[in-house]
């Protein structure tokens, strides 16, 4: 039997691995720095792209885009919905795997180019 000392000890460094990386099957320590955006497998099945959303090509890269008129959050938000200077996309709201789009934007009732423009656009991803 552990000892009562052991045992402490065991649990206190589980807790501090969890506290270091609490998520250890997603990696996203790049995903908002310099050029890198968050991108998803194209392939279905292997994306985890939300059930709102949709892992499409932008030319360059793979993104999970948002439905026409929504967005991820209410709050100017970069890290957590971007568009980007993609010809006849600007529109689309881009998102990291896993993050629903479930919020109208707040000019869903505009013609396409102007859509959701109160979400910046994020031009150091490549499109």
């Amino acid at each position: 039997m552990l000892s009562f000392k052991t045992l402490t000890t065991t649990l206190l460094l589980l807790s501090a691995l969890v506290i270091a990386h609490p998520n250890p099957g997603h990696d996203d320590s790049d995903s908002w720095k310099g050029k890198k955006c968050p991108t998803c497998d194209p392939i279905s099945g292997q994306n985890k792209c939300d059930i709102t959303t949709s892992c499409i090509s932008t030319g360059t890269d793979f993104h999970c885009a948002c439905r026409a008129g929504y967005k991820a959050s209410k709050h100017d938000n970069s890290h957590k919905q971007f568009r980007l200077p993609f010809k006849n996309y600007e529109f689309l709201v881009f998102v990291p795997e896993n993050t629903p789009c479930d919020v109208l934007c707040d000019d869903a009732l505009l013609p396409p180019p102007q859509l959701c423009s109160e979400v910046r656009f994020r031009d150091q991803c490549p499109a």
